[in-house]
């Protein structure tokens, strides 16, 4: 028999293991026998269910076939993973997040192998240099609970109140209320579609930034992640400069992609019926994006309305860094769910923290003997918690003396200035009255240049501005600390901890 029939025996053999595995894998077999209460449930109709449970297996395929493929060989590096991107036409950062995959699932284990570069600019600093891959001698069934619901996440005060597990869910059975998530028992079909979207089940952080970047490369990005231009940009529209926190470049990007017709539609954050407690929103206007300006402290789970956007809505979604974080990882691990392969362009904000409304924003208002009735802003400046009233007074308390306050889920967060975005903005490192802008993607490049030939922003590098970048990667690099320490003590004690 020659070598080419041979080699197509194994290849067929190979692939037809791997449609086993597949159609054994926990995810699948739970939609399949789930179809019924899915169709019922009418978030999802016949036909995207069929998209979803068709590309869910032809990724859970292509996953095992990695795996099989690396059970076969005996010294397993990065030029193995790139052998098999060539032989399936994959780019290699898509054969890495599978990778980083298969290792969650406790079925192989990675260790990244760095050396020191002692001539680096600014000291010693580490550089990649290759990849050990081992396959654990595991029987596959036993790692399919991994996939089990996101109350696990919500249980072990490391939920990021995100909302993206209650935006997907194909039986409308999750619900996160002030930070803190809820499932109906009853209506949850063990799927694991939750688990798996959300970013702080598992969250592989150099594959994120590959695709930021759009390399398949290691690289080390600092503090700030991956960004092509950093500007300083304030708004040049009347209405939005009056109701703004700072530059208003969030809500001129809003006011640009809607009026043009660029999107259908955006997710942020409106005031609630309780005052200062917020609550998702679809913005499809110019008086939406005015009533959603200006930042509240308090989680806000945006996301949860992913299912309530309708088919073939384009939408644009404004967030936090975890929302980008979810956003991004669901577009690495795609599976075709209709809500996100709508979102177009994610646009982040800077964050520190967030703070449950009862417990936390309502407590900070006792603390400066302030009527939440009488608040007018709320702003997070130079170490210090602000509240201006509608009286005109100028209340603020040190941040060290209310982070107590805020939600232990945000903790173990290390992201500041919402590095999976497409463009990120905030007022750190920015003068008064202007926001910081990182522009990380194409998209967010496009969308940023639109608004300068617009004439909607004035803007100016941010290397021309004080404080500046030194001071946006000095908080970053503090608030990567505090997430450092944080995960170590659930280690130590033995918790579950996010997997970044």
């Amino acid at each position: 028999m020659s070598n080419k029939v041979n080699n197509e025996v194994k290849f067929s053999w190979e692939y037809l293991k791997s449609v086993m595995q597949t159609l054994d894998s926990y995810k699948v077999r739970a939609l399949i026998d789930a179809k019924e209460e899915i169709i019922e449930c009418e978030v999802y109709d016949e036909e995207e269910y069929n998209k979803i449970l068709l590309k869910l297996i032809d990724e859970e395929r292509i996953k095992y076939q990695l795996y099989n493929y690396l059970r076969n060989n005996q010294t397993l590096n990065l030029s193995n993973l790139e052998a098999f991107s060539e032989d399936y036409d994959l780019l290699l950062r898509k054969t890495l997040s599978l990778a980083y995959l298969l290792e969650k699932e406790q079925l192989i284990t990675i260790q990244e192998v760095y050396e020191k570069n002692e001539n680096a600019e600014g000291g010693s600093k580490k550089i990649f240099k290759d990849l050990v891959v081992s396959v654990d001698d595991v029987n596959l069934t036993s790692i399919k609970p991994i996939y089990e619901p996101v109350k696990v996440i919500f249980d072990s005060e490391i939920c990021s109140g995100c909302g993206i597990c209650a935006g997907i869910c194909p039986v409308d059975c999750i619900m996160i209320k002030n930070g803190f998530g809820e499932i109906d028992d009853d209506k949850c079909i063990r799927c694991g579609l939750c688990y798996h979207v959300c970013p702080r089940s598992y969250l592989p952080v150099d594959i994120l930034n590959m695709y930021q970047d759009n390399v398949s490369e290691y690289k080390d990005y600092g503090k700030i992640g991956t960004f092509k231009e950093a500007y300083c940009a304030r708004t040049k529209i009347d209405e939005i400069r009056e109701v703004c926190q700072d530059g208003g470049v969030s809500s001129t990007a809003l006011y640009y992609l809607l009026d043009n017709n660029i999107v259908d539609l955006a997710l942020g954050a409106k005031m609630g019926e309780k005052l200062w407690c917020p609550e998702p929103t679809i913005i499809e206007s110019k008086e939406d994006i005015l009533n959603t300006a200006g930042t509240k402290y308090v989680n806000n789970p945006n996301l949860m309305l992913l299912n309530q956007v309708g088919p073939e809505k384009k939408v644009a979604v404004v967030g936090v860094p975890c929302m980008m974080q979810a956003l991004l990882k669901s577009k690495i691990f795609d599976i075709d769910i209709p809500s996100l392969t709508n979102v177009k362009y994610r646009i982040g904000i800077f964050c520190m923290e967030s703070f449950p409304y009862q417990e936390g924003f309502l407590k900070i208002c006792e603390k400066l003997n302030v009527d939440v009735e009488n608040v007018k802003k709320t702003d997070i400046n130079k170490g210090k918690f602000f509240i201006y009233t509608k009286d005109g007074e100028e209340l603020s308390v040190p941040i060290k003396e209310v982070t107590s306050l805020a939600r232990e889920d945000c903790e173990v967060c290390f992201d500041l200035t919402s590095e999976s975005a497409d463009i990120s903005i905030g007022s750190i490192g920015a003068p008064s009255g202007w926001n910081a802008v990182l522009v990380r993607t194409e998209e967010g490049k496009e969308l940023y240049q639109a608004l300068l030939e617009n004439d909607l922003i004035e803007s100016k590098p941010i290397d021309e501005v004080k404080p500046g970048l030194p001071l946006l990667i000095k908080i970053a690099n503090s608030k990567r600390k505090k997430s450092n320490s944080h995960i170590s003590k659930k280690k130590e004690n033995n918790q579950k901890y996010p997997q970044y």
